[in-house]
């Protein structure tokens, strides 16, 4: 996962008030936390130097955090920051219809995820307008024939920090083709069938993945070596790189880590981009959380590596946890291999307990365990909990 996913990323599914969960006390505390900390429903972030500037990614991922609850419950307060909020990012899209400054691909979803969400009638027709110039500009980052890229080509498929032709990571992957749903692009186009090719080189599944031997894999202070594709069905950040660690063979070949966020993440593109629950594919990915299932830490990470590693990630984890498992439409997990026999569980009961347990007495939630990937923010750790949350019935 990049360093710059963690001031933009964080998406939730089109929420059906017609089946929207209950409000909890936790959901309310962490929205009053959020309210506490905008201006204007803009939300600002710091600099090193210690100054604050108001960010349209982050303004539209806390935007759709608010928006997890239900509209007929908010009060007036609430709908009022919100409508501000977006007025501001529809003023911060850019000519060629991504958002903000720096990382456009991250801000554009997070402005899409926001901006798809809001119900308000004076603003549909400015809505619908950003939205189709956003959708434009994800699938004309996409590396694809129309940007020189061929199927042979590692990136094929792929989406990164927002450039044509850079490289492509599954956590950006994620938000692209959620923003291509969000934004009414038809589930049959192109461009998901192209980002299924690059989807399965990030997973360590040997009847998917295509690119055994081709590309090198790196290793802190040591030599690389040729990627040997694993064969457990988790996911790892981009082909041949996991932050996790990684796991080096006998033969000099070395094979990427599986780890919790990422494998979630896979799921849940997966299943936006058309592929069926019992597609292969699919079940590997549902198989693997299953052996790995946890709510208490990222899972995947080397034991080897320092204690923190596992906590890395912990909220996106979280979130996209929810996402992917609702996605897919799945009710139970099927655990195995943890010594206790296997057992269904229920995620949203179980990550709905861990979620609460966290929260502090402001409302708010952060990762005291790993800061990594801005972690250490409590409005974006709370932002994640409370789009993880809206999944939990």
């Amino acid at each position: 996962m990049s360093l710059a996913c963690t001031l933009l990323v964080g998406t939730a599914m089109a929420q059906d008030p017609a089946a929207a969960p209950a409000w909890s006390e936790a959901q309310q505390k962490g929205c009053d936390f959020l309210m506490q900390h905008q201006e204007k429903g803009v939300f600002s972030v710091m600099t090193r130097s210690g100054k604050a500037f108001p960010d349209p990614g982050f303004t539209s991922l806390a935007i759709a955090a608010l928006e997890s609850k239900p509209k007929a419950a908010r009060s007036d307060a609430e709908q009022a920051v919100i409508d501000q909020g977006l007025r501001w990012v529809l003023k911060n899209q850019n000519e060629d219809g991504s958002f903000g400054r720096n990382v456009p691909n991250y801000t554009t979803c997070a402005a899409v995820m926001a901006l798809s969400r809001w119900d308000d009638a004076k603003a549909a027709d400015d809505v619908a307008a950003a939205l189709a110039k956003a959708q434009r500009y994800v699938l004309a980052i996409q590396n694809c024939e129309d940007n020189g890229s061929s199927r042979s080509d590692v990136e094929y498929g792929g989406i990164g920090y927002g450039s044509k032709g850079e490289r492509s990571d599954l956590s950006n992957m994620q938000f692209a083709i959620t923003a291509l749903r969000q934004t009414g692009l038809p589930a049959d186009h192109q461009a998901f069938a192209r980002a299924v090719v690059f989807l399965q080189r990030t997973q360590n599944l040997g009847s998917a993945n295509d690119l055994a031997g081709k590309i090198q894999v790196a290793a802190e202070g040591g030599e690389s070596k040729p990627l040997a594709v694993g064969d457990d069905g988790g996911a790892v950040y981009y082909p041949g790189e996991s932050p996790a660690g990684v796991v080096d063979h006998p033969d000099g070949t070395r094979t990427p880590r599986s780890y919790g966020s990422m494998t979630y993440a896979l799921l849940k593109t997966y299943t936006m981009c058309g592929l069926p629950a019992d597609d292969p594919r699919v079940r590997a990915a549902v198989k693997w959380i299953g052996e790995h299932w946890t709510v208490t830490e990222n899972p995947g990470a080397d034991p080897k590596l320092p204690e923190a590693t596992k906590y890395q990630g912990l909220f996106y984890y979280y979130m996209l946890l929810a996402q992917a498992l609702d996605a897919v439409d799945l009710e139970k997990i099927e655990t195995a291999g943890k010594g206790e026999g296997e057992k269904a569980i229920d995620w949203r009961a179980e990550l709905r307990k861990q979620l609460e347990s966290m929260q502090r007495a402001d409302g708010s939630w952060l990762n005291e365990q790993n800061p990594r990937w801005y972690e250490g923010l409590d409005i974006l750790c709370t932002c994640y909990a409370l789009l993880a949350l809206e999944h939990c019935e």
